[in-house]
């Protein structure tokens, strides 16, 4: 009787530890992928507006921080806005001081999920599930599917704080010596602070490492001191990310990602002597655990960002002694950076521009082929056989970055604008080797004394001319994403078609009479056929600005 006694108990102890752990964990889990589809979902909905409150900050700390905690509230990951100031700072686009300002800032906004999910909202979170479910599974209407995610994955965030509630309830009356395990620990403030540590470096999310507190709180399993130490961990821990990011990075990037870990060790550092008054202090701004948990994290984050505005400039001068400059190193060759794709949409943008600005180099390098064939410029048709090594380089280089972006994290319109932007790049690559081969015509030209009439020079001087402005007009139009100047850069290809074959007969009629040599014929003529190309390309762009929705 007794043994079958030992037999049961020692059989349903271990399986009711299983399922605790499955429910903690699988809560965990759960928790992190509903942030997860979060993140996605507002990013696919307000993407385009994070790089813009990125690419407008100025070095004004405050200005910084409410673009920081804007940034990471609208990407709900302090991570992915660090590792995007990373990029930025890479490809040259913001200095590292603006960095850090964005990054004070990012330690705010990383509160919001910690104040949302202390609530306590009952079953609530079925019919939040089941509304964005319905609005995601029916709406033919993006926005409204968008809107049905981030609905759905409020409705995942709180069932799978329900989760880790409930599994860790029993710990709580059937397992007092685990209870009393983790508050002894966690009472010595330094271990409290390294468990979260590295909990948020396993998981690599400080969200989820505090939401884990919070629900173990409301589980009556840790206590507020406890759990402010291990919440107070979680924010070093989410720089491991950065900093193995920094590795390879430029100088200004490795910085960036060392002046993060700086703030969050240096912080947690001044807290922890005055951990017991800044307990009681929690302690009084609300009734329930969840609740005191979730405004410590934020009063912390709070005051580390503000009592380091007026020491950003000491920040950054020990940043730049412990990492100093490198001899010869390039920043900013690019629009974008490998970092820049932890935010697909940021990545995009960057992308285009990165397009428009190799775009604007084949300008160039048209204008001044135009200069060495019809000037006798050797230098300028030298300088366009240079830039097309360039160009090359951006092309390939851009094309895979883009190759790189994750479709699964764009909206509908941006993922078929992803695969305009490569065709665009196409058109763009296509352009400089037209450009390279009429300077390659001026080269000869100049080497072997062909000579063109007046009347012939005044025609191609017209005709690159109208190819000019009309190449120049579709590159404005991708610039600006204006349908009304892609159509006029339409009507100025149709232009160039009717003058291309107009001028052909000029000088057909030319050679006829003998005012044009019949060594001219070939460089006019292939020069002709390659400016109506490149017309024909620009063409294209514009055509793709025109239909891209």
């Amino acid at each position: 009787m007794i043994s079958n006694l030992y037999i049961r108990v020692t059989y349903v102890v271990p399986m009711q530890v299983v399922e605790i752990t499955f429910n903690i964990v699988g809560g965990l889990a759960l928790f992190m992928f509903a942030i997860t589809m979060l993140r996605e979902t507002l990013g696919k909905m307000s993407g385009a507006r994070v790089v813009r409150i990125l690419e407008r900050v100025s070095s004004n700390p405050i200005k910084g921080m409410a673009a920081g905690t804007a940034t990471t509230f609208m990407t709900q990951s302090s991570s992915i806005t660090v590792l995007t100031l990373i990029g930025f700072v890479n490809a040259g686009m913001m200095t590292f001081r603006q960095s850090v300002n964005v990054m004070l800032g990012s330690e705010i906004g990383t509160t919001v999920t910690a104040q949302l999910v202390s609530f306590d909202i009952g079953v609530a979170f079925w019919p939040l599930v089941a509304i964005g479910f319905f609005m995601g599974f029916f709406s033919k209407n993006e926005r409204i599917k968008l809107l049905g995610r981030v609905i759905f994955s409020l409705g995942l965030l709180f069932l799978a704080m329900d989760f880790m509630k409930k599994g860790a309830a029993p710990l709580t009356t059937d397992y007092p010596f685990f209870r009393d395990l983790i508050n002894d620990y966690g009472a010595i403030p330094i271990f409290g602070i390294l468990i979260g540590a590295f909990i948020a470096g396993v998981t690599q999310s400080s969200s989820a490492t505090t939401s884990l507190v919070i629900a173990m709180g409301a589980a009556g399993v840790i206590d507020l001191g406890p759990g402010i130490a291990l919440v107070m961990g979680a924010n070093i821990g989410t720089c491991f990310l950065e900093l193995f990011a920094a590795i390879g990075a430029t100088t200004p990037a490795k910085r960036t990602a060392i002046a993060q870990t700086l703030i969050n060790i240096i912080g947690v550092t001044i807290f922890l002597p005055f951990l017991a008054p800044f307990t009681a202090l929690s302690q009084t701004t609300a009734v329930e655990l969840p609740r005191q948990l979730a405004n410590a994290h934020t009063i912390f984050n709070l005051i580390v960002s503000f009592m380091f505005v007026p020491l950003v400039g000491p920040l950054v001068r020990l940043c730049e002694r412990l990492i100093p400059d490198k001899e010869g190193e390039v920043i900013g060759r690019y629009h974008f950076d490998e970092q820049m794709l932890n935010l697909p949409q940021a990545a995009l943008i960057e992308a285009e521009r990165e397009i428009v600005r190799t775009a604007e180099i084949t300008m160039q390098m048209i204008q001044s082929s135009r200069i060495s064939l019809l000037e006798h410029e050797k230098k300028e048709g030298e300088k366009v056989i240079q830039l097309e090594d360039e160009v090359d380089d951006r092309c390939r280089t851009t094309e895979e970055f883009i190759d790189k972006i994750r479709e699964e994290e764009l909206g509908e319109f941006d993922i078929i604008w992803r695969m305009k932007l490569l065709a665009v790049l196409t058109d763009v690559e296509r352009v400089g080797d037209l450009s390279q081969n009429i300077a390659e015509f001026a080269l000869h030209r100049m080497k072997n004394g062909v000579f063109f009439s007046e009347a012939a020079v005044n025609d191609l001087l017209k005709m690159f001319e109208m190819v000019e402005e009309t190449y120049s007009t579709s590159i404005e139009a991708l610039r600006t994403r204006n349908k009304e100047l892609a159509r006029v850069a339409v009507e100025l290809e149709d232009e160039v078609d009717v003058f291309e074959r107009k001028i052909r007969e000029s000088h057909e009629q030319r050679l006829r009479d003998g005012i044009c040599l019949a060594e001219a014929d070939t460089v006019f003529v292939e020069t002709l056929r390659n400016l109506e190309r490149i017309s024909d390309h620009a063409d294209n762009i514009a055509l793709d600005v025109i239909m891209e929705h």
